[in-house]
């Protein structure tokens, strides 16, 4: 499989979870909005709300990297910029993908 054919893919293959977990986060509308801290806290401590919550962060920020190398292949003439650049974005969506795990692992594991 050419990489264009593959990167087309697995863009759309990474949406596919995006689309059902956006659903279900509409869904819980009312613990996304709530003003109150422990509320918010309860709802992301629930398995469910967690699991969700990591899949999103995963599927997530794959699908964005995917979609951030399709531009800079597109727009960035220099193979060797391009190389670069491709690298950063990667390396930047790791780096907030991984803070955000640790962030919805944090809450879940800690006692409030």
């Amino acid at each position: 499989m050419k990489a264009n054919a593959r990167h087309w893919t697995l863009q759309r293959l990474t949406s596919i979870p995006l689309a059902l977990l956006f659903i279900y986060f509409i869904g819980q509308a009312q613990f996304i909005t709530t003003k109150s801290r422990e509320v918010f806290i309860s709802w992301v401590k629930e398995p469910a709300t967690s699991g969700a919550l990591v899949l999103f962060i995963i599927f997530g920020f794959w699908h964005a990297s995917f979609g951030i190398e399709e531009i800079i292949t597109d727009y960035v003439p220099s193979p060797g910029k391009q190389k670069f650049f491709v690298f950063l974005s990667k390396l930047f969506f790791l780096v907030i993908g991984l803070a955000c795990l640790y962030a919805v692992l944090t809450i879940k594991s800690r006692k409030y």
